[in-house]
């Protein structure tokens, strides 16, 4: 028996039980705090301390315990148990992108003590299960690329890579760059929608990016999308890339409660690098707020040009995906 990090170590009695809000919201915070300490952005600690926070708060409990299947926060999932103290837990999170249900696998979480013992399978395949019993058509998790014993298991349960993603941040100073004379940036125009939405399309798949604060109805030009804005008390800003008379991309920044800003860039592949580095450099230097940006983006794609635009890489994350369908 020993204490680590506060955190209290048993070697009898392991088992596997459904996570209960009630109870558990704190230790499975503290848990995902000591095994991602080093991985954690401003954002998740937040989040983090939002999870110690509503397990304080008693009404916030009562509806939690009734709605774990209604809600996108991990109040569905289960944990691993020594001697009543939980060192694994598993987090299922539904949603759907019509007309497929799936779930998404996270929080999988082992304290470091209880390793290689075989925990962080059991409960992937308990989360596995969970959602195959809810007929979801498949499940979807993601794990740092960096993190190749996760990798490893995941694939030998059955996942397979569908992408990789970087999320890359900007200081909130202004940048030293500055922009190439050769393009000019103008507001984004209604006749640049279309492009920017295909472009879009390709770089913020739904299958990957239903998570990010991205909403193409809140970029869209003319009277929808002034109502749309306006409906969900949102601003955006919005411009374009030229070469020439070539547009080359598209920006939208809008601002956020969170650490950074988020910044989306569509881009057709040929002009991708020209195109991220002129546009962040210029709302570096230009946008509404002088806070941080930032920007999730296909992994390998326009990296020294987002580097050279003063952004630097969090992680990148690749996702991962099991179909159940077929067994």
């Amino acid at each position: 028996m020993s204490t680590t990090s506060g955190f209290f170590i048993s070697r009898s009695g392991p088992g596997l039980r459904s996570f209960d809000v009630r109870r558990d919201l704190k230790p499975v915070a503290d848990l995902v705090e000591i095994c991602f300490a080093d991985t954690l952005d401003p954002d998740g600690e937040r989040y983090l301390e939002q999870m110690r926070s509503a397990a304080q708060n008693s009404s916030f409990l009562q509806w939690a315990s009734r709605a774990s299947e209604m809600s996108g926060i991990p109040l569905s999932g289960y944990v691993w148990e020594a001697d009543g103290q939980i060192v694994g837990n598993v987090s299922v999170i539904p949603y759907s992108i019509i007309p497929n249900r799936y779930y998404l696998i996270a929080n999988v979480a082992v304290h470091p003590a209880y390793r290689q013992q075989g925990i962080a399978r059991k409960l992937t395949l308990q989360g596995i299960e969970h959602a195959r019993k809810r007929g979801a058509s498949a499940v979807w998790l993601h794990v740092r690329d960096q993190n190749q014993p996760a990798v490893q298991l995941y694939t030998s349960l059955g996942f397979v890579e569908q992408a990789r993603r970087t999320t890359w941040y900007s200081p909130a100073s202004l940048p030293d760059s500055s922009l190439p004379d050769d393009i000019r940036i103008t507001q984004r125009s209604a006749n640049h929608w279309e492009l920017q939405r295909e472009w879009l399309r390709r770089n913020y798949p739904p299958e990957v990016t239903w998570h990010l604060p991205i909403n193409f109805r809140l970029l869209q030009p003319g009277i929808l999308g002034t109502i749309s804005r306006f409906l969900n008390g949102m601003t955006t800003w919005q411009r374009s890339a030229f070469r020439h008379n070539r547009l080359l991309g598209v920006s939208a920044w809008q601002p956020s409660n969170n650490y950074a800003d988020p910044i989306w860039i569509a881009a057709p592949p040929e002009t991708e690098s020209d195109a991220a580095y002129a546009l962040l450099v210029h709302a570096r230097l230009n946008r509404p707020s002088l806070r941080p940006l930032a920007l999730d983006y296909p992994a390998g794609h326009a990296v020294d040009a987002i580097r050279q635009a003063g952004f630097y890489d969090h992680q990148t994350l690749i996702w991962m995906k099991k179909d159940l369908n077929s067994g």
